[in-house]
């Protein structure tokens, strides 16, 4: 969406203005909600109410992308530019989801956006658009006779998705999966340092105002309910940092002694490097990725918490890094570039871009890096190796597939004394969380052993 002056200098009091800038960067410019959604929490000077309603609205209506599609395409016929149709569907979220916003408030706020951004015939239209759903009603969607497209609608979930874990999955979980992913999701920190700090960390951002609480899945992690977090001191110092549940599990799996050489495949942004970082003493962490930008953020983070010295970041892909000599690293943690599926509460355009064929060739990927992975750990040492993600090619088949090509490795099985909730474990000794379970991102993590010749 090309802004236009005018638009920024009336509507920038205006939220629904800021809520569109938000969707247009998701729905049509391809940017990570979650990325869209945390630069506009630390630099927006609106009020943490009047925030808290835009992250909402903007999470909501890229979440229910299909079933505000299906409500309004009663009324919208035709093409219309992007940004006009971001707008409906952020207006009639409202309307629906919302209950204590008018709808009349709702109508006349989008039409002033229409007419400023666009012209009068956009504002005619929009007002047509919203008003038709509002007096003459929305189709229903229990009247879809096929059960799958039903499911797709009601969830805004596409149908491949649903017959996929339709595989695995009983209905009542399978509803359940899918409703969980249209949660807004919270945020969650991590304390920089031993779990025992976490008591002290609450009453502390309680002290600042920030209502929190422990983290049911993570004993080093604590849930942020509301608050002004990135403005408070306790982070400003680092003494914690941004990141979900589900991830802060993979660290401590490692068994950290302190003193160990350590790899981070596939370590930036930064939130689990810097967990392992926390854990060294004398030993230390080569963290590697292949983008530069997040290097970058990797960085200012390790500083911000006092890590840096632990770190050695590499911006390499993990296919081409050679260690000094074979065999040289104690552990491995390897967190492959994967689908993402399990991160959709958080990054809800990730169910609309991704397919079977796109989580073939990851899974090749997959392969390549847990193979090489295998070649630079040393007789003895740990591999971790996880995925933000929930499909079975990427996991459980994988990493079966890598036990029978090498011999040399076994699994360690995961403890249920190394977990908060013992229902996150499988039969296989590995460690899998669905969103729904705990109110987390999805994720797989299995740890193995390079046997000693």
């Amino acid at each position: 969406m090309k802004i236009k002056q005018r638009s920024q200098t009336k509507l920038k009091k205006n939220l629904r203005w800021d809520m569109l800038m938000l969707l247009d960067q998701i729905d049509n410019q391809d940017q990570y909600s979650n990325l869209v959604i945390d630069n506009y929490l630390a630099t927006s000077k609106k009020s943490s109410q009047d925030k808290n309603l835009v992250v909402k609205v903007v999470y909501g209506s890229v979440q229910r992308r299909l079933t505000l599609d299906y409500y309004l395409s009663d009324y919208l016929k035709g093409k219309v530019e992007d940004w006009v149709k971001s707008l409906l569907r952020l207006s009639l979220y409202q309307a629906i989801y919302l209950d204590r916003i008018p709808q009349h408030a709702i109508v006349n706020e989008a039409v002033e956006i229409a007419k400023v951004q666009g012209h009068q015939g956009i504002g005619k239209l929009v007002n047509a658009v919203l008003r038709n759903c509002f007096r003459q009603g929305l189709k229903s969607i229990e009247a879809i006779d096929d059960p799958m497209e039903k499911l797709s609608i009601k969830y805004s979930v596409p149908i491949w998705l649903i017959e996929y874990f339709d595989q695995y999955l009983s209905v009542n979980e399978l509803e359940a999966f899918f409703a969980s992913l249209n949660q807004v999701p919270h945020l969650s920190a991590r304390i920089n340092g031993p779990a025992q700090k976490r008591s002290i960390l609450i009453e502390q951002l309680q002290n600042e105002g920030i209502e929190v609480r422990a983290s049911q899945v993570s004993p080093y992690g604590i849930r942020i309910i509301e608050g002004e977090t990135f403005q408070s001191q306790a982070y400003q110092s680092g003494q914690f940092t941004i990141q979900d549940e589900s991830s802060m599990l993979v660290a401590p799996l490692g068994k950290l002694t302190g003193q160990e050489k350590i790899l981070d495949a596939c370590a930036a942004p930064g939130g689990k490097a810097t967990h392992i970082a926390s854990f060294l003493g004398d030993g230390y962490l080569t963290a590697l990725d292949i983008s530069k930008k997040k290097l970058m953020i990797l960085d200012d983070h390790a500083k911000r918490l006092g890590l840096a010295d632990k770190i050695h970041s590499i911006q390499m892909d993990a296919l081409d890094f050679q260690a000094l000599s074979q065999n040289a690293f104690d552990v491995i943690y390897l967190d492959a570039p994967c689908s993402g599926i399990g991160l959709m509460r958080r990054k809800p355009e990730i169910k609309y871009q991704k397919s079977m064929t796109a989580i073939a060739n990851l899974v090749q990927i997959q392969k390549q890096l847990f193979q090489h992975m295998v070649s630079l750990l040393k007789p003895g040492g740990r591999l971790i190796y996880s995925t933000c993600t929930l499909t079975y090619e990427e996991n459980e088949y994988l990493v079966q597939e890598m036990l029978e090509k090498n011999p040399n490795l076994q699994v360690e099985a995961i403890q249920a004394n190394e977990v908060l909730q013992n229902d996150l474990l499988t039969p296989q000794g590995y460690l899998r969380i669905w969103p729904q379970q705990y109110d987390t991102d999805g994720f797989f993590i299995s740890r193995f052993l390079k046997k000693i010749d």
